[in-house]
């Protein structure tokens, strides 16, 4: 009987480099998993263009993945609006 166990864990990853006198940000949704036992990460999706408000948002998510039913509670504070139509009219 063989029993494999995988525990893998999302996280948000904000990087910061120098080059120069020009700073570069990138923020990213990566993973953490093991493989043969050595702890590897894999980048899920580069949210370097997301609005702040996006971000933490996916990171609020992040936080209460267990416990969706806690999110239900602040979507009495959240205010959605329509954005700018995009294509041909």
């Amino acid at each position: 009987m063989v029993v494999i166990c995988t525990m893998v864990d999302m996280h948000i990853v904000e990087n910061k480099s120098k080059s120069g006198k020009k700073i570069y940000r990138s923020t990213l949704l990566r993973e953490s998993y093991r493989e043969d036992g050595k702890v590897k990460k894999r980048t899920i999706a580069n949210l370097s263009n997301c609005t702040p408000l996006e971000i933490e948002a996916i990171r609020l998510a992040l936080i209460h993945k267990d416990d969706l039913c806690a999110l239900g509670a602040l979507s009495e504070s959240v205010k959605l609006h329509e954005g700018l139509s995009v294509g041909a009219a």
